[in-house]
């Protein structure tokens, strides 16, 4: 999706359905796949999806406890799958662009930045993992448990580290609060039909479908 605006709304809409109704979640899923750059970006980059992990330890507890796991992984992996697709199609300074409109020069400028200085940390992740994963296939090191950990352990304090200088890099150039920001949204037809399917699904999820047919009429 182009517009970043349109885009929030909808994996909001859809993050809530999925949440509070299984109906919700296959809603949600049908989405996912009518945006069709989801699934692609997925099979591209697999990285994120390291989020499942949680859901699977969480899961398996609910199973063994015979509580209702089906129901609450099921809502659960929508949920992060929209996630997924909300940071794979994420672009530099959109979200920045979205919190200063959303909540002004200052408040928003403020969580916009700190969300992007969020974002960019995961995307260094993501690109010094696929590094590191490439120099030990290179090097006939095997890519698993035991060399994940200790390289996952340097990767995160590379993290701190690089935003403590990030942190020290906006001192020094005088940042003290709020700010602009000359992102201009452009949403195209297509934003606007998956913005409208996404909230009828959000709709959908809390109306037993037969009143929601009747509604629509």
């Amino acid at each position: 999706m182009q517009d970043p605006r349109l885009r929030l709304l909808s994996v909001a809409a859809l993050s809530l359905a999925a949440f509070l109704a299984v109906q919700g979640a296959v809603l949600a899923f049908a989405w996912w796949l009518l945006t069709r750059q989801g699934p692609v970006r997925i099979v591209r980059s697999k990285w994120p999806l390291v989020a499942f992990l949680p859901l699977a330890l969480v899961t398996i507890v609910l199973f063994l406890t015979g509580t209702g796991w089906f129901s609450y992984s099921a809502r659960l992996a929508v949920v992060f799958l929209i996630a997924v697709y909300a940071y794979q199609d994420q672009g530099p300074g959109e979200f920045l662009g979205v919190c200063t409109w959303l909540f002004g020069k200052k408040t928003g400028f403020e969580i916009g930045l700190a969300g992007e200085l969020g974002l960019r940390s995961l995307r260094f992740l993501e690109e010094e993992t696929e590094r590191a994963r490439q120099a030990f296939l290179l090097k006939g090191i095997p890519w698993g448990v035991k060399s994940i950990i200790p390289v996952s352990v340097n990767l995160l304090f590379g993290v701190l580290h690089r935003a403590s200088d990030q942190a020290d890099l906006l001192v020094a150039r005088g940042f003290s609060r709020g700010g602009s920001s000359c992102v201009r949204f452009s949403p195209a037809g297509g934003d606007i039909l998956l913005t409208i399917a996404a909230v009828a699904a959000a709709i959908a999820a809390f109306v037993p479908l037969g009143e929601f047919f009747i509604l629509i009429q």
